[in-house]
């Protein structure tokens, strides 16, 4: 008779997953391994923070330099974050720092199509520059480009 009473308890034969105990033996039931609250020291993500900087960074100043860094750092720390079985924290953070890099990586682009436009638009409109127009001697006008 086991004085271990019934639960989950880590398999002996595989430490990856935890088995159930009935009390007297064990059974066919097996879980994955699942972090215990205190078992070990819970941090925040370091890269969940270094993509809400660049984020933030990209909104503010540079954009796509800064943006695209910002949402591949955001997506690795959310799966970072996902694998670590609670041990990690900063999942909102992660998902801050992917959302505010791709606004800011979006303004970029913006900003880049809308100067592209403003350049292209001003050279038609500097042809109209080269035409002039004179004043004939009977009182008329010609237009010549």
């Amino acid at each position: 008779m086991s004085s271990t009473p019934a639960g989950w308890y880590p398999d002996p034969d595989a430490p990856a997953q935890d088995r159930y105990w009935d009390g007297s033996e064990w059974t066919a039931h097996r879980s994955p391994r699942t972090w215990q609250p205190g078992s070990e020291a819970v941090a925040d993500s370091g890269r969940a923070t270094k993509a809400l900087v660049l984020g933030i960074v990209s909104i503010v100043f540079c954009g796509l330099f800064t943006g695209v860094p910002a949402m591949v750092l955001g997506r690795r720390a959310q799966r970072e974050i996902d694998a670590s079985e609670g041990r990690l924290r900063g999942r909102g953070t992660a998902t801050a720092g992917l959302v505010t890099g791709a606004i800011g990586t979006l303004l970029s682009a913006f900003a880049i199509v809308l100067l592209l436009g403003v350049i292209a638009l001003g050279g038609s409109f500097s042809d109209l520059d080269d035409c002039i127009t004179v004043t004939t001697q009977d009182g008329g006008t010609a237009t010549t480009c």
